[in-house]
Formats: structure tokens, sequence, C-alpha cells
């Protein structure tokens, strides 16, 4: 009787010490066990998406390759990324209401852009798998979906194509989406090379008229740009927090050169006297 008490004791103090052990947390890759969302409209205009996984993206055909631009930007060496063709995930669906591009949806508030010529021209990919080199760290908002321009193609040096993070692929008119700040930056020579300049580096994280991301400041609030202190205090925070050694790898400076940035600004003083004459 007194064995079996004992014997019973033990497994109680077991169970116990079981129950309260930390339990080791599993490491998911972040995309995963993500749902992406792919959003079309009709004729009509009415919208309907489509939910996707990584698996489901795979199942149109999956590849491994290496992408010197990619590495370029990162200050990568010989990364490596599994990819799906953009174009076969575009074949999926019928356009009717004119799409020529597609809006990038991100889950840290960035929002990209790429036209679908752009993925016809450079045989862009979606990475659905991120494998840096030994010694290369991963800052957190690099996750799938990314895009990617393989070896071979040679596009514009520009942020555009490095869109990471994807939630939702949504497909758009263009001139609908850059409507409201083309009007603005016809302006003048001047301003419409800044617009170009904007909406290829910056607009993916600081929103101008409702477009483009929510990641960074808004810069009209933020800068008095009418003044020579304010642009002064842009250029010293541009070069302070996109410079290639910042922690986060938010590299704009290798885009955007000191001549095209007072372009930009020209650009964003247009836009902020066109809202003034309106109020």
């Amino acid at each position: 009787m007194k064995q079996m008490f004992c014997v019973l004791l033990g497994l109680v103090l077991i169970i116990g010490f079981s129950a309260c052990a930390p339990k080791q947390k599993k490491v998911v890759d972040p995309g995963s066990e993500r749902i992406y969302r792919i959003t079309v409209s009709d004729l009509f205009g009415r919208i309907s998406s489509e939910f996707w996984t990584i698996a489901k993206l795979e199942k149109l055909g999956v590849k491994t390759v290496s992408s010197s631009y990619f590495d370029r930007a990162m200050k990568f060496d010989d990364a490596e990324l599994r990819v799906v063709s953009l174009l076969k995930i575009i074949s999926q669906f019928e356009l009717k209401s004119g799409e020529d591009a597609i809006l990038l949806n991100c889950f840290d508030d960035y929002q990209g852009i790429i036209s679908i010529s752009d993925a016809l021209k450079y045989d862009l990919q979606l990475a659905t798998k991120i494998e840096l080199g030994f010694g290369s760290s991963k800052p957190g908002w690099l996750n799938p979906l990314l895009v990617v321009v393989p070896d071979g193609k040679e596009p514009p040096f520009e942020e555009r194509f490095l869109t990471a993070n994807i939630r939702e692929l949504k497909f758009v008119r263009s001139s609908d989406y850059y409507g409201p700040l083309i009007k603005i930056a016809k302006v003048s020579k001047e301003t419409i090379q800044g617009f170009e300049v904007y909406k290829n580096n910056c607009l993916f994280c600081h929103s101008l008229k409702e477009r483009g991301g929510n990641k960074g400041a808004r810069l009209l609030q933020v800068y008095e740009l009418e003044k020579e202190t304010g642009q002064k205090k842009l250029l010293s925070d541009f070069k302070s927090f996109h410079h290639k050694g910042n922690a986060d790898k938010q590299d704009v400076e290798q885009f955007v050169t000191r001549d095209q940035l007072q372009r930009v600004m020209n650009f964003l003083l247009a836009l902020k006297r066109s809202e003034e004459k309106k109020n």
C-alpha cells in the first residue's frame, strides 16, 4: 500500500512540474501562416477578393533565384529567394476595367505599386521565402511577399522594386491612383521631375492626398518647406534616417540624389500652395 502511494505521489509531482515548465515557443516563418488577399473589380466597379496562402501561390510554380538587384540595395551577399512569377499570378484574373497596375498593400502600412508592363518587361517575381547569406541580419519589415528583380534584368534602381511584407495585391488603374497628384505636378518641369522621384521612392511611406503608405511621417505637416530652415531640416533628417548605415536598412539615399530631393521639395511646395488656394 505504501509503495503504491509513493508511485502515485511521483506521478502527481511529474505532472505538476510538466504543467509549470515554460513551453518552448515555435519559430515560424512570418510568411508561412499568413493569408494574402488579391482584389479585382468588374465592369460595374464591384470589388471582390480572393484569399491565397503561400502553398496556393507556390502551386503556380516555384523556383529559387538570386537577385544582384536585391543584394545591392540591401547590402547583402548571395541571398536566395524562393519565388513565384508575378505574371503567372496576374494571368489567374480577368481584368475588365482597364487595370494596368497592382497596388501592393503591406502589413506595416507601406504601400507599393507596380505597373503590369513593368512586371512583363522585367519578369518580376514575388518571393515566398527569403534566405540570407551567413552573417546577414534581417530587418523586421523584410518578410514575404517581396517583389524580386531576377538576375539578367536591369530596371531603374529605385525603391519601388523592393516592396516587402505584402498582404494584398489590388489591381488598379494608374491614372486613377496618381490622378490627384499628377494634376498638381504639371505646374512646371521641375515639379513634374520632383513628382516622378517622389512616386518612385517616397510615396510608399509618406502619403499625399490619400495616396501612398502611412509608415512614415506626413512631410507637409512636419516641415515648413516654404522656409529655408524647413528645407534644410528635411535634407538633414533625410540623410540621417535614410543613410546606408541606418539600423533598419532603409537606405533610400542610394536612390535619390540631393538635386532630386530638391525637386521633390519643389513638388511638395506646389502641392501645399494648391491646397492653400482651395482654402
